[in-house]
């Protein structure tokens, strides 16, 4: 390959270069604009995190010593999250 022809190559290259760059960059900002939402949930979760830990063990521990209660009480729980999810969906707000 003579010296013009790799001169027009290496342009033509650099050039291909900066395009992708570009387009990985706009990529990269509609990424983290899709998973947004999420981010900050994750958020909020982590810093919860130590608090649901506490949580975690108290609940484990009194679910040793009242097993039918624990179950009880998270029949109720999820029964009042499904009701709240219904309305959600029939009053139309996610």
């Amino acid at each position: 390959m003579s010296i013009p022809n790799r001169a027009i190559e290496k342009v033509r290259l650099i050039r291909k270069i900066e395009r992708q760059r570009s387009e990985l960059s706009q990529a990269g900002s509609d990424w983290l604009d899709a998973t947004a939402k999420v981010d900050h949930y994750w958020v909020k979760l982590v810093d919860m995190r130590k608090y649901l830990v506490v949580g975690s063990s108290l609940l484990a521990v009194y679910g040793i010593r009242h097993p039918s209660a624990v179950v009880r009480w998270s029949r109720r729980a999820f029964g009042i999250w499904g009701t709240v999810k219904l309305f959600r969906k029939t009053l139309g707000n996610k």
